[in-house]
């Protein structure tokens, strides 16, 4: 575009009429890519002749271009620019950013960082000479530029380690050395300018980000530890000029000197928190710097910290995050007795006058609560706002002295802040405004202290006395924010053990109660803070207690609905999803409202997102609480999963949601997504077409983007294929068995995907062999072939290792005679699969315990497997595995004692356990422990447990697992079930041999023949057990028969 043309465009695009605006903007974007547009963009806003608003616009316009069409080595997208405009904008690029203005100069750093990040140092080697060159001028705009420069270099790598970070390497060993004496002279100017306020704040962030993953050689030896941290305890001592700081108190933090000094403190605390002990660092370098830093600079700048706050007792003002970080210095203070001492001796003055001022309702504090109550909740609730809070800051400063040097300090701070509390109550009504605001302090200072008040005895006695002597009255407060204290106070306490115990007598009642009055407070900030309280409390009452209080769920829920129609508030959801958990017996007359409310709630929270757009600040707030409702939601499910005819009614209101959000508008959601249809799909009473339609999207999502979800979504893909099996099998549009394959074998067969997820495959494989028995032949060649090219990986994952031998397992399982032809197919692998079968299975750890497959469920699994090809007839089985039999039924055999030990000490308590732990050192004390490895190891365990096999006849757990070891698919009640958790594995094992005895009697002898005396004797008594069980299966049939022909 000719140069006149590009001007008037660029000035078209200010013009108040919208044809004109369009057609210039539209000129523009039809231009980008052209050659030398891009170059024209920048010497437009560099030409000091032009109007100043044109050149913003051809600033913003060459930002947009950049960062659109720059291109570089990690982009997808192919660069709009051609090499050589390239290499002619980063020659002008420098001098630009020196000589414009500050409108433009803006506009220029954003795209200089775009071409830094795609070009340097490769494409863009003369930017560093340039740099040096602006570092040594004495020009304060070069200089300006430089740093800029010199930033943006430095955050490239802030993050990168290792052989990443040499061109940071190269950057600071060029440059610092000439950093330095420029920091040392810049600081020993007597300006005030906001320039030099700038250029002290650049440096620092240089130091910053090439100091942030480790400190470069350079900066470890003791004279540069000393000139550097020098600098940075002058510039946090420095006198800033006050009388020109903004009078606004919304423009006062943001001025530049306390942004500078906030990043000399920021690299002060990272330093002390990083480096203050020398122990905890492992690399020579940083034990060198810890060493110095330690001994010659955490005292010195703790001092310059202390200086820092001398003013505010004056009150003199302090910006929030300066005030912040000295706080943070101070707290990592007290971890050292060095400067513990230097600390301890200013804590009568620093305590009461300082920190304790920093802990009361302040004017601003109440100029927001009346101004914009909701921004008073967010701040009060958001933890991004806690990080940067002055007041966060000064209670964990509190908090950490008492739990670190409670000495005298515990107490003094207590008997102060009980004083303030009796003080405030002998006013009466006409306590002044200041001491109410001190008050307020005493009650957040004393719920920091919460958990450490409770856990000394001595304080522990006197809890219930001060709730009832200084936070009771307070609920009857005519101060707003006392009221609200009075409710956060209550619940900081709720849990502790009142007269009668924990959640019960008058007091624990009496609290309760007030916090549910205060929910209908006229002040919203005290309605939120009563509606948090009211969930400690109800989590502090034990189950049997809970039906004392059934009589405030209506109100509540109520009372919570009307509120989450006044605020979007995380918190606020949690408590109605706590009365929804702990009252779920009561939840059934309530559930369709709860939930036609909730979903209201979340489409509203969704609108407000959608109509703010992308060009606005997300609401954090609003997200926070729509994830809540989803977790609500779900709760709800779970709550009337005794009441399934509900679910229909549910599913309605919730079914847009969950179509919405399986797909990419779900990342953020997608597992509490899974969760709700978790729960519809296995406690409904049937699986609704429209519910159907999830499956395919949900397979959709794994293999676009989901992959790190797949244990998430594996629950519900489990619910629809046992649950409904038909409708997944004889589906054709779309054929969902076809689809699910797919998805199988992208995972399977991939690369990249996170081990952890893909262990969910061969489960999926596993519930549609062991659901679709006899109906999916054509899948069994298929599952194998992805099972052993995933097993010829060698993936170190034991997970993974174990699950895709499980599901070799279920295949062998579901049609031996079928599975063998396909593994006989293919040339070693029945070698292949059988050889890691047996290894795996022989396998041990310490105290002779099978080292793989933890839960019982995949022993039982893999035992039914191999048991199913002992039963095939002798003509269908393949010679290798004909001639090994013997060795799978020691294989069986471990597996089912192992499954026998896993049920006795399940039903036992850890009983077992602990005697397998004593017979396991007696055998080592007499030098029989087994070995580890191979067969041997496995033939000297099946031995070991010969004597187990005589105790069979005693008692058999009913519990699936022991604690460390649940199976994988459950979830407290909500466990799924498969048709094989009705196959016994040891009546199958007895069954199949007993079978081969009466029909190839040869066979079983030649079997027998290849064993030991020992294994022997355990299948003996292994068979004998399963006939037990069989006759005990037989007889409670019977039994129950006769029961109910009585009946």
């Amino acid at each position: 575009m000719e140069r006149q043309h590009l001007v008037a465009a660029l000035a078209g695009c200010m013009n108040p009429d919208h044809t004109v605006r369009q057609a210039a903007e539209h000129a523009l974007q039809s231009a980008r890519a052209a050659p030398g547009q891009l170059l024209g963009l920048l010497h437009v806003s560099l030409d000091p002749g032009m109007d100043p608003a044109v050149r913003q616009v051809a600033a913003i316009a060459f930002k947009n271009s950049v960062k659109e069409g720059w291109g570089g080595e990690d982009e997808e997208r192919p660069a709009l620019v051609g090499p050589e405009e390239k290499g002619a904008v980063r020659d002008a690029m420098f001098a630009g950013l020196v000589a414009a203005p500050g409108a433009v100069k803006r506009q220029l750093r954003e795209s200089a960082r775009t071409m830094v990040y795609a070009d340097y140092p490769a494409a863009w080697p003369g930017l560093l000479n340039s740099i040096g060159e602006g570092l040594v001028s004495q020009d304060q705009a070069r200089l300006d530029g430089a740093l800029s420069m010199l930033r943006l270099i430095a955050r490239k790598y802030e993050f990168k380690d290792d052989v990443d970070r040499l061109p940071l390497v190269q950057m600071v060993q060029a440059t610092f050395p000439l950093l330095l004496p420029i920091f040392q002279s810049l600081l020993s100017s007597d300006s005030a300018s906001l320039e030099l306020a700038e250029l002290l704040k650049l440096i620092c962030k240089v130091y910053w980000s090439s100091t942030y993953m480790e400190i470069p050689e350079l900066m470890t030896h003791p004279d540069a530890i000393r000139a550097w941290m020098s600098c940075f305890q002058t510039l946090i001592m420095r006198p800033l000029p006050l009388d020109q700081m903004p009078s606004d108190p919304d423009s006062r933090d943001a001025w530049q000197w306390w942004k500078t000094k906030k990043w000399a403190l920021h690299i002060a605390y990272r330093m002390f928190n990083r480096y203050g002990t020398p122990d905890m660092c492992t690399e020579a370098g940083d034990v060198a710097f810890a060493t110095v830093f330690r001994r010659d600079w955490a005292l010195p700048l703790l001092r310059a910290c202390l200086h820092e706050l001398s003013g505010v007792a004056a009150g003199q003002y302090i910006a929030g995050r300066v005030c912040n970080m000295v706080l943070q210095y101070l707290t990592q203070a007290l971890a050292f007795s060095h400067t513990w001492k230097e600390l301890k001796v200013t804590l009568p003055s620093l305590l009461p006058s300082v920190i304790f001022p920093m802990l009361c309702f302040s004017e601003s504090d109440a100029e927001l609560w009346q101004e914009n109550p909701h921004e008073y909740i967010r701040k009060g609730y958001d933890i991004i706002e806690d990080l940067h809070s002055t007041k966060t800051a000064a209670m964990n400063f509190m908090l950490e002295l008492c739990k670190s040097r409670p000495k005298g300090n515990l107490d003094a701070l207590v008997q102060h802040m009980v004083g303030i509390l009796g003080e405030f109550r002998a006013a009466g009504p006409g306590a002044d405004l200041a001491l109410a605001r001190r008050a307020d302090g005493a009650c957040l200072a004393i719920g920091t202290l919460s958990e450490v008040l409770k856990q000394k005895a001595r304080y522990a006695a006197s809890l219930e006395p001060m709730l009832l002597q200084h936070v009771v009255p307070l609920f009857d407060s005519p101060h707003g924010h006392l009221r609200a204290k009075a409710c956060w106070l209550a619940g900081a306490f709720a849990d502790i053990s009142f007269q009668d115990g924990q959640g019960k007598g008058p007091t624990f009642t009496a609290l309760l109660h007030r916090c549910v009055r205060s929910i209908a407070d006229p002040e919203l900030p005290v309605r939120i803070d009563a509606s948090v309280a009211v969930r400690a409390f109800l989590e502090a009452v034990e189950m049997e207690d809970l039906p004392l209080f059934k009589d405030l769920v209506p109100s509540l829920l109520t009372q919570f609905l009307q509120l989450s129609q006044e605020i979007d508030n995380e918190d606020l959801t949690f408590s109605l999803e706590t009365v929804v958990e702990r009252f779920s017996d009561e939840m059934a007359p309530y559930a369709l409202g709860l939930t036609t409310h909730l979903t209201q709630q979340f489409w509203r929270i969704v609108s407000e997102e959608d109509t703010a757009g992308a060009g606005e600040e997300e609401d954090d707030e609003g997200a926070l609480a729509a994830y809540g409702v989803l977790r609500t939601l779900s709760t709800i499910l779970d709550s009337v999963s005794s009441v399934p005819e509900l679910y229909p009614q549910l599913e309605e209101l919730v079914f847009p949601i969950l179509h919405r959000y399986t797909s990419t508008d779900g990342q953020d959601v997608f597992e509490e997504i899974m969760q709700i249809i978790t729960y519809l799909t296995f406690y409904g009473k049937a699986i609704s077409p429209r519910m159907w339609s999830l499956y395919p999207r949900m397979l959709e999502c794994l293999n676009e983007w989901a992959i790190d979800y797949f244990e998430e979504v594996l629950m519900p893909l489990d619910n629809y294929i046992s649950q409904d099996t038909e409708t997944f099998l004889n589906t054709r549009d779309p054929d969902l068995l076809a689809l699910t394959n797919q998805t199988l074998e992208k995972v399977l067969a991939g690369d990249g995907y996170p081990v952890d997820q893909v262990v969910c495959a061969p489960r999926l494989m596993g519930v549609v062999l062991q659901t679709c028995r006899g109906r999916v032949d054509a899948c069994v060649a298929p599952y194998l072939g992805l099972i052993l090219r995933r097993l010829a990986r060698g993936d170190a994952d034991e997970d993974l290792h174990s699950g895709l031998l499980v599901a070799a397992a279920d295949a062998l399982y579901y049609s031996p005679a079928l599975a063998l032809r396909a593994l006989a197919a293919q040339p070693g692998a029945l070698a292949a699969l059988f050889g890691a079968l047996g290894k795996a299975v022989a396998a041990t750890r310490a105290g002779g315990r099978m080292a793989a497959f933890p839960s019982r469920r995949d022993k039982k699994l893999l035992a039914l497997g191999l048991t199913a090809v002992l039963s095939t007839p002798e003509a269908d089985t393949p010679p290798e595995i004909a001639s090994a039999v013997g060795q799978l039924a020691a294989a069986v055999v471990r597996l089912l004692l192992a499954v026998k030990r896993q049920e006795e000490e399940a039903a036992g308590g850890g009983g077992a356990r602990e005697r397998e732990g004593e017979d396991a050192g007696a055998a080592r004390a007499s030098g029989d422990e087994a070995d580890s490895e191979g067969a041997d190891g496995d033939e000297a365990n099946t031995d070991s447990d010969d004597d187990r096999v005589g105790r069979y006849g005693a008692t058999r757990g009913d519990s699936d697992v022991s604690d460390s070891e649940e199976d994988w698919w459950s979830d407290g009640e909500a466990e799924v079930s498969s048709p094989v958790d009705a196959v016994d594995p040891f009546i199958y094992f007895g069954e199949v041999l007993g079978a081969l005895g009466t029909s190839q009697p040869q066979r079983v002898a030649a079997i027998q023949a290849t064993m030991d005396e020992g294994t022997r004797a355990a299948i003996q008594g292994m068979t004998a057990y399963a006939a037990q069980l069989q006759q005990e299966k037989l007889e409670a049939a019977a039994a129950a028969a006769a029961a109910a022909a009585a009946h």
